[in-house]
Formats: structure tokens, sequence, C-alpha cells
């Protein structure tokens, strides 16, 4: 105890302010608006550190404030007082130690494959339909990023005219994407067309054009994926024998995966779930199709046409810098109160990126958090802007749970769903935040519920596979990526077959459970967006009424405890699917009524 204090502060300082030394001199390379220079990687490689071992602080750390494993903080957490919960933390730092020797395999392929789904685009505008038609237009809007872009980009097609067209063929190229069957050339190409149905792909000349020879993409997303499952499992030898990256994935999270599974499998099991398909189905007059899994219609922005929300963030946004300075005022419009809106918009800086967005909770108590998106050369279009709300929530997650924690080592959330939650909340405001007339509060409330429930039934499948996966590749040492592509389509097509082949129309064998980046990459963080869907709704039903901010506040207070105690503290119940599902239920009778 006599040092304790001396120890918390030193670490939050060092941490806190390399944070940022790393974040500066890394800046030419984050952002778009930071051109790079000849001295840049000079910097990079100048960047300060230290080895805690060499020089005995870990080995102090450890021997004062020992690590507890999740078993152990279950067991006697709830009993621990706040400065026992702050070593323990502390504890938490200098856990393992990697040796200065060891080096990861894979490593370079890692960092290739990388760069290369980074780079990952599609010329949509040169995909043909099964007629010989490019339903897409020329224009940055054709130039779309798998899976982010075709994602977003099926989701606004629910409101444009001809978006059927051009979801149908979308679908078409993922699943090609899936299975390693588009042409190579296509994507490095840019002179080429191709033909998805018959997968011919043709260079543009005058008169009828000619198939040319190509080479599939092949295996390359799963040898990949086994690069990343190599890197990552070279480490299971530092750790204790019956340690995965599994286990230690979901334990750094505060979770059991078993646990988690069977909270996914329970909501897929739910008979809601085809109530729900049902709605979704009778509002579009047709059987349901797997981009369907995109399907925006319980979102607000679903009551204004794709064009028209472009038109407005482009106009009101058209760099950083007004995004930033509107950020109090988007709070306030979310239900905010002003003073508080003002704050959080005065700790954040929006920085421009070349694709997505992310963020960063401030490094030390009432710093400045970071929020990026992308903007285009015309502004911040609408896709962009969700993302930036969806960061937005990041930030206020980040911003209470640093400005008023009575210990920053204890400062964050225990599981990435959380603040995850937290971001949900803020996107699905993200109508409100533009001061457009949203539904009235009763259906908000079921359009939360329904649209929470949706992004349960993608992403459940999409985490599920991802866990089974993972398994397959342990129980598979020695594995090629040719029988790891094998095993990612076996496995997506039992999952799909099980939970969701009926509710989509009998339609069978379908590989989209596989599209995202996070998956292929190995991230194995996908379960993270799933539990966010199930919080976000129990946060939304306990805070139902009274002050928003006050309530997001005094549950970020709790810290870095159990997920648990965090639930408890801020909705008075533990994750539960309790509200998701009651809450659709209501919502399905709502509407079958009106």
């Amino acid at each position: 105890e006599e040092n304790f204090l001396r120890v918390s502060d030193n670490l939050v300082t060092l941490q806190g302010h390399m944070s940022k030394i790393r974040s500066r001199i890394n800046e030419s390379n984050a952002f778009t608006d930071r051109s790079k220079v000849k001295v840049d990687p000079f910097f990079r490689e100048s960047i300060p550190g230290f080895d805690p071992w060499e020089s005995r602080l870990a080995h102090f750390v450890q021997l004062n404030y020992p690590y507890y494993s999740l078993d152990e903080k279950r067991e006697m957490g709830p009993g621990w007082d706040r400065m026992k919960w702050a070593m323990v933390r502390v504890g938490d730092y200098y856990h393992m130690r990697t040796d200065p020797g060891f080096s990861r395999a894979e490593a370079d392929e890692v960092r290739e494959f990388g760069k290369y789904m980074d780079n990952y685009f599609f010329r949509m505008n040169h995909i043909s339909s099964p007629d010989g038609t490019y339903p897409f237009a020329e224009g940055a809007g054709s130039f779309l990023h798998s899976h982010r872009g075709i994602r977003d980009n099926v989701k606004e097609e629910y409101t444009k005219a001809g978006g059927l067209e051009r979801q149908i063929l979308s679908g078409k190229v993922i699943e090609h994407i899936v299975m390693g069957t588009v042409p190579a050339e296509f994507i490095t190409d840019t002179t080429t067309r191709w033909d998805p149905w018959k997968n011919e792909l043709y260079r543009m000349e005058e008169g009828s054009p000619e198939p040319i020879p190509f080479t599939p993409e092949g295996e390359i997303r799963y040898a990949g994926l086994r690069s990343a499952f190599l890197n990552r499992t070279s480490e299971d030898v530092l750790y204790e024998p019956n340690s995965t990256v599994i286990t230690r994935t979901f334990e750094n999270n505060n979770l059991k995966p078993d646990e988690v599974e069977k909270l996914i499998r329970d909501f897929l099991s739910d008979p809601v779930f085809a109530e729900v398909g049902k709605l979704i189905e009778n509002r579009l007059g047709r059987t349901l199709q797997p981009f369907d899994l995109w399907y925006s219609g319980f979102q607000e922005q679903s009551l204004y046409g794709a064009e028209m929300l472009d038109s407005i963030t482009k106009a009101r946004y058209p760099d950083p810098m007004a995004l930033q300075n509107d950020l109090g005022d988007i709070l306030v419009r979310m239900g905010f109160e002003k003073g508080e809106a003002e704050y959080i918009g005065n700790h954040i800086s929006v920085r421009p990126v070349g694709s997505g967005g992310y963020s960063n909770q401030p490094p030390l108590r009432n710093d400045t958090a970071l929020l990026t998106t992308m903007f285009g050369t015309d502004g911040l279009d609408y896709k962009s802007y969700r993302v930036a709300m969806h960061e937005l929530g990041h930030n206020v997650c980040g911003i209470y749970s640093t400005r008023n924690i009575d210990n920053f080592v204890l400062a964050g959330v225990p599981t990435g769903g959380i603040t995850e939650g937290y971001a949900e909340l803020l996107a699905y405001k993200n109508i409100q935040g533009l001061g457009l007339k949203a539904s009235t509060p009763e259906e908000q409330k079921h359009n939360l519920a329904l649209a929470a429930f949706w992004y349960l039934a993608e992403m459940g499948g999409q985490a599920l596979t991802e866990i089974e996966v993972w398994k397959w590749m342990y129980a598979n040492p020695g594995f090629s990526a040719g029988e790891l592509s094998d095993a990612v389509n076996s496995i997506t097509t039992g999952i799909w077959n099980q939970y969701y082949s009926e509710i989509f129309g009998g339609l069978s064998d379908q590989h989209i459970l596989a599209i995202y980046n996070h998956f292929i990459t190995g991230s194995h963080y996908l379960y993270n967006y799933y539990m966010a869907n199930v919080i976000v709704l129990q946060l939304s039903d306990a805070f139902e009424g009274d002050n928003l901010a006050a309530n997001l506040e005094n549950a970020c207070l709790e810290g870095e405890t159990l997920p648990e105690l965090w639930m408890v503290r801020a909705t008075g119940e533990d994750i539960s699917l309790n509200a998701v599902i009651t809450g659709s239920q209501d919502a399905v009778r709502y509407y079958k009524q009106k």
C-alpha cells in the first residue's frame, strides 16, 4: 500500500505519454491529412522504450501485486474494495514476459496479407449483371472495399432506385470472394471487366468483348488466415499448457468462450428469429436473400433516401474540423445536456483516414480522445458519417471511463462488448445527430430492438463461424491452406443450414458468414460486436427516460473490474438476452397490429 499510489501514477504516466509520443510520430502513416516526408521512418525508429523486466520493475510489480486468473477474479472479486481492484489491475500489466529473443512465426506473411486486405477494393462499375449490363454507375461510390464497403453499400441500396439489382450483384461477388474464385487480375488491372455469373473476365475493346484467361485468387484468404493462426499460436509455448489464443482472447475480455458460444446459439435458436425474418420479408415483398443479413429498414436512416443523406453530410462536413466543431451539437441533438455535450466535443480530435474508422480513449485524465473516419474530396458521405457516430460512441465511453475514475489504472471497461455497445447506441441515434425528424418515441424503441436483434442475427453467425474455425485449426495441426478453405466452407454451410436456411427461403449451403475481414485476418474479435448489441438493449432499457449522459458516465465509474459487476452497476442485472428477446417480441406484435 505504501508503494501503490507511486506505482499506479507512474505506470499511467509511462503508458499515457508513450501513447501520445507513438501517436504523434506515426501520424503520416495513420492519417491522410499528414504528408509523408523522408525523415518520418527515422523518427519511428527513434521512439523510446524500455524493458520492464530488465529494469526489474515488472518483477517488483508481480511480486507485490500478483496476477489473478478470470476464475479467481470471479470467485473473489465481488468482495474486493476499490483499492484491491486497482492492485489487481496493476497485476495484469506484466503478467507474461515475452522472451526478448522470441520471434513470432509468419510475421512477415501476416503483414503482407494485412496490406492485401487493406487494399482489397472492387470496381463495382466494371462488374456485370446476367444480362450484360453494369448496374453500378461510374464514380467514387462504385469503388467498394470488401467486406466493409460492400456491406455498407448493400445497406444503403434499400432506399435507392434499382437497389435490389445491385444488392444481388454484390451477393454474387461475396460468394466468389469467400470461395476464392475472383479473377486475381480483376483486382489489379483497371482495364478489365468481370461477369461473375459466368465467371469470365474481359478487356473492353472495340467490338464484342472476348473472354481473356485469368488466375482465380484461390486460397489466398485461407493462406492469410493460416499465417495469422501460426503467428498468434507461436506464443502458446510461453504460457501454461492449456492456454490457447482462444482462451486468452476471451479471458482478456473477462469472458469464457463456452459461455459466449451458448449465448449465441441460444439466440439463433429462439423462435423470434423466424418472426423478425418474416416481418422483414413482408416489408420487402420477397423471399430473404443472404445479403439481407444487412437489412437496414429498422434503422432511422431508412426514412430518408441515401442521396439526400449524402448531400446533407457532405455539405455540413467538408473536412474533419467541421465535424469536430459540430460534435457538441450532435450530442445535444442525441439527448445530451449542452454543458456535458460541449465538454465531450471539446475533448475529441477528428482525423481523416484512408478507409473505415477507429478511435482511441484519452491516454491521460482530461486528455483528448481520437475519432477517425474517411473524408472524400467532396466531404463526408453518409456511410462515413455513420462510422463517425459509431466511433463517437467509443469516445463517449473512453472519456467517461477516464474523466472521474477513482484510480486511472482502472480506466476502461472490462470487456470489448461494452465499448462496442456504447458505439452502437450512438450509431443508432445518427439521424437524430443530424437533426432530422425521426420516428415517434414508441417506434424508436421498437426499431432499436429490431435493429439490434437483426444485427445479432448477422453477427451471431459471423462470430460463431470464427469460434468454430479457430477450434478446427487447433484440432488439426499442420493443416494446409486448402484444407482450411474446405473446413471454413463446411463450417459456414453447417451454421447457415442449421440456423438460417429456413428463415431465408430454404436457401442452403451459403458462405456469407465467412466474409468479414476481422475473421479472415485472424483478429478473433467478432464476438465483441455480438455482445455489444446484447448490451446496447440492456443499456437502452435501463436508461429509458432518464438522463442519458449521467447514466452512461455512472456505469463507466466501475472501470476494468468484471463485465457482470459493470453491468449490474449500469442496469441492475448481468449480461442477458432478455432485453433483446422481449423487446423484439413486443416490436413484432406492434408492427403486426399496425
